[in-house]
């Protein structure tokens, strides 16, 4: 049996109140602290870091979670609050539903690369044409955790948070995969943890919290505190090295540099910017490796573009990382990702043959595996469209096909329908309303 007295991370731990908690699993930790999970499934603790990786014993967390009280926090948000105080350490009890896990699940980590390599299968077909076997297998993962698809919906279940705290007023201010969640299911919930750097955007001053690789420019530099728009930058770093699997910014300056300049022993510049040429990336020195004006820094690393992202979401990459990189007041806000992350995963079409997805409008076959596109029907009405797949017989169709996009409601289901395959029909599920005049289906396939 494990001796907790000598495991102060596996340590029982009392909060405020008297509430015993026991630690479990470390479950993501970012550039303020770690998440545990405890022995109650619906329940994490948080505990700070300092710039040592210890625990930040000078953290004041009762001043700062009072103050988080008193915000204008949008009623219904799926953002974890602080429930309670630890007493005897630095940290806090959060709320986290049960099942739910990081987005950095999204990528190939260590663990679960070696436990792909172990089972010593042989790679799919349309995988063996990769010269690359470690890329094979980031690709494999990829397909394994929902393909563009699910990364596309967790996004913009994750934006339209975001915007929703940006129109109160508020910074969320620390913006990564360690502190966004989702659970499982279908249709699974997505929630924003680290709530201790919630604030109200400063005219001046304030302060500073971002995880590494994700600070906006001027976070990194000091020059400005976390405002929307450095959770704008954060979100769309995030967003791109999800759905393509390269880093924006990581291109042929830092991968192919023309000289040796750069390297671990140069002395600083005078400016501050850093020695390294991977940190002078994620620091926005150099330009976006998709910029349509700049190709310094080009690079044709990770999935196509095109293959993940469509022209819209194209777009916003672009607007954020060329012209925002240097002037953050021109990236687009984040209700616009919310807007088109959620477009483009109702596009989307997932392949039966290899689990990949792409959009079905776009693509006569897949564009993988080369596999015939599966039977779909695409619900359209003057406002929004929506693939389904053939083997859904009975769906809910979200409350954005009809109406203004919400950023709390657009999941909400408005009406409720009956696919038929065979007749190519579809029919209001018995006792609900009949269909808007302008709602069609259109059966592809069949």
């Amino acid at each position: 049996m494990r001796d907790f007295e000598d495991d102060p991370v596996k340590a029982p731990l009392a909060d405020q109140y008297d509430n015993v908690h026991q630690p479990t699993d470390e479950l993501a930790r970012g550039g303020q602290g770690v998440v545990y999970r405890t022995a109650d499934a619906d329940l994490a603790i948080k505990q700070p870091l300092d710039e040592h990786s210890q625990l930040d014993t000078r953290a004041n967390l009762r001043d700062r979670f009072r103050h988080i009280r008193l915000l204008p926090i949008p009623a219904r948000i799926p953002v974890s609050l602080p429930l309670a105080i630890l007493r005897d350490q630095p940290g806090y009890v959060m709320r986290l539903l049960n099942g739910m896990r990081p987005f950095t699940t999204f990528d190939l980590d260590g663990k679960t690369k070696k436990a792909l390599k172990e089972q010593n299968a042989a790679l799919p077909q349309w995988l063996t044409n990769f010269p690359d076997k470690d890329w094979a297998l980031r690709v494999l993962h990829y397909a394994a955790t929902g393909s563009t698809r699910q990364r596309l919906f967790a996004l913009a279940k994750c934006a339209a948070i975001l915007a929703r705290l940006h129109s109160a007023g508020l910074v969320y201010g620390d913006v990564s995969p360690n502190n966004a969640f989702i659970g499982g299911g279908a249709a699974p919930e997505v929630w924003l943890i680290d709530a201790d750097n919630l604030r109200f955007e400063l005219s001046s001053g304030g302060g500073i919290a971002y995880t590494p690789h994700y600070g906006a420019p001027e976070i990194v530099r000091v020059t400005d505190a976390s405002r929307p728009r450095t959770d704008c930058w954060a979100f769309a770093v995030m967003a791109f090295n999800m759905l393509a699997l390269v880093h924006p910014f990581i291109g042929k300056k830092v991968e192919q540099p023309e000289d040796d300049e750069g390297g671990w022993d140069d002395e600083p510049a005078q400016d501050g910017t850093p020695v390294e040429l991977d940190e002078q990336a994620y620091a926005g020195y150099f330009p976006f490796i998709d910029d349509e004006d700049d190709d310094s820094n080009a690079s044709d690393n990770g999935l196509p573009r095109a293959l993940v992202a469509t022209p819209e979401l194209r777009r916003l990459f672009q607007a954020t990382f060329n012209a925002g990189r240097l002037h953050p007041y021109r990236r687009p806000a984040m209700a616009f990702w919310a807007l088109e992350l959620a477009r483009a995963c109702d596009r989307s079409l997932a392949c039966a043959a290899c689990g990949m997805s792409h959009f079905a409008h776009e693509y006569p076959a897949c564009p993988y595996c080369g596999a015939a596109h599966p039977p779909f029907v695409r619900a359209k009405t003057a406002r929004w469209d929506i693939v389904l797949p053939a083997s859904a017989t009975e769906v809910a169709l979200p409350h954005r096909l009809f109406y203004p996009f919400s950023f709390e409601h657009n999941d909400d289901p408005a009406y409720e329908a009956v696919l038929d395959f065979s007749t190519k029909t579809a029919t209001p599920v018995r006792g609900t309303q009949a269909f808007p005049d302008d709602l069609t289906f259109d059966f592809v396939g069949a």
